[in-house]
């Protein structure tokens, strides 16, 4: 997701904040907002939290799933990292988007849990408090999910895993795994070749008009990061689905996913927009 350019960086004020207890915050996610964030319910609003490299916002979703930020509205965060009892104090403000957020680099918390205690003001009677949770991802595929992508070893040829777990090869920004240490040299001495068999190979069709994704598809996926049709973490269900949608390639959680998609593709291009994805030419 693109950093909303509204974001300004502003200065936080840790403190040690021995005991914190989150019991009593509500803060059941219902599913992926509009935004790219997560919904939660807080009393009669639907509240989405989106979290960037460069801050966090809160969006009071209103008709149509449209963001409402009076323009008066400010508030304060209270934020935690990880398993930290050390918190830090943002005020909040008005953005552009609308949305009410404040500007902070993320950057060196990735793939760590994030711990919000929030109060909006200036936006009805009563403020609105809620603890809201999650985490900037570092936009990588588990090695998991590439192995599976990958699927055989570029040496010799046996499926990965056969042999235990699949080492693992680092050349430049990519990855490559083989069936045992064995093979590591060979592709460690002639790199390139297997690189542009494994990241330009096309997947086999599993069933009419989908699929089997590949290391070709590899950065498309993690840019994705969910299905369209389930919401679901792609990934989660096995080797994600590539379906052609008006010339777009689209990635399913699995190909039962693929009727919805071609049904109403126009729908499902539109959501991945309004979250900020453009699906490769197919």
């Amino acid at each position: 997701m693109t950093p909303p350019p509204v974001f300004a960086q502003e200065a936080a004020a840790p403190h040690n904040h021995a005991g914190h207890d989150h019991a009593g915050h509500s803060h059941a996610t219902e599913a992926t907002g509009p935004h790219g964030g997560t919904v939660q319910s807080v009393g009669d609003r639907r509240i989405e939290t989106v979290i960037a490299d460069k801050g966090i916002m809160f969006m009071i979703l209103g008709k149509n799933d449209q963001p409402i930020a009076p323009p008066d509205a400010t508030g304060t965060l209270k934020l935690q990292v990880g398993d930290s009892e050390k918190e830090y104090t943002y005020q909040l403000k008005t953005l552009k988007n609308p949305a009410i957020g404040v500007g902070v680099d993320l950057s060196k918390v990735v793939d760590q849990t994030l711990h919000m205690n929030v109060e909006i003001t200036n936006i009805g009677t009563d403020p609105l408090t809620f603890h809201a949770m999650g985490k900037l991802a570092s936009g990588k595929l588990s090695d998991e999910l590439l192995i599976s992508l990958q699927a055989t070893c570029p040496v010799s040829g046996q499926p990965l895993g056969s042999m235990g777990k699949p080492p693992k090869i680092t050349i430049g920004d990519k990855s490559l795994f083989v069936c045992c240490a064995g093979c590591t040299k060979k592709v460690e001495v002639s790199p390139d070749q297997y690189l542009t068999k494994y990241y330009t190979a096309k997947g086999e069709q599993v069933r009419e008009g989908v699929f089997k994704s590949t290391l070709a598809d590899a950065a498309a996926i993690a840019a994705q990061k969910t299905c369209p049709v389930m919401d679901e973490p792609l990934g989660g269900m096995g080797v994600p689905g590539k379906v052609n949608v008006n010339g777009k390639a689209v990635y399913i959680c699995c190909p039962g996913c693929a009727k919805k998609l071609v049904a109403e593709p126009d729908k499902y291009l539109a959501d991945l927009k309004a979250k900020g994805i453009t699906p490769p030419a197919f």
